[in-house]
């Protein structure tokens, strides 16, 4: 993967030279449009995240305060992510590491990892059951009670972080 933008070098696309060595990079290629990502997104993050400070600022109802908190929590994770991603496209295109990056996962035969991985789902489905049943419970809370629709949440966590673990398995066995 690290030299994988090398592999596009002779495309007829339209490329982009880089600086430091001079290596070019596509400009269709996941990496470039990763990069041109980070630039679009940076330059409309502190738009965006000054807009949901705003309504949690000047919104009086503590409902919609705490549901634009947890918005503002996953664009500023959503946005570090971006940033993570591109410093790594960088590092390759650069040759050194640039710090805040996204590692790389090194597949490998772990008996250990294979089981606590599983452990993990195991946890997180019965997590889930638990949030089912808890979802099931508050069907009939009053409409302005965010608590069905946490508990939604949480059942969207459970099951991004079960794909997680099944990613992470797939490079432990």
């Amino acid at each position: 993967p690290r030299d994988a933008w090398r592999q596009h070098k002779s495309t007829r696309s339209t490329t982009a030279t880089q600086p430091g060595r001079g290596h070019h990079i596509p400009a269709r290629t996941p990496e470039a449009i990763i990069i041109k990502t980070r630039r679009h997104h940076d330059q409309r993050e502190g738009i965006v995240l000054a807009a949901y400070r705003r309504l949690v600022d000047e919104c009086g109802d503590e409902g919609i305060q705490y549901l634009g908190r947890l918005i503002i929590e996953d664009e500023e994770r959503h946005h570090q992510l971006i940033v993570d991603m591109a410093n790594r496209i960088e590092s390759w295109i650069h040759g050194n590491e640039i710090e805040s990056s996204t590692p790389s996962i090194v597949p490998r035969v772990d008996p250990e990892l294979l089981d606590a991985t599983h452990e993990l789902i195991a946890l997180e489905h019965q997590d889930a059951k638990e949030l089912h049943t808890l979802e099931h419970e508050l069907r009939y809370s009053p409409a302005t009670s965010l608590l069905p629709f946490l508990v939604k949440l949480m059942l969207e966590d459970t099951a991004r972080h079960i794909e997680i673990l099944h990613f992470i398995r797939s490079y432990a066995g």
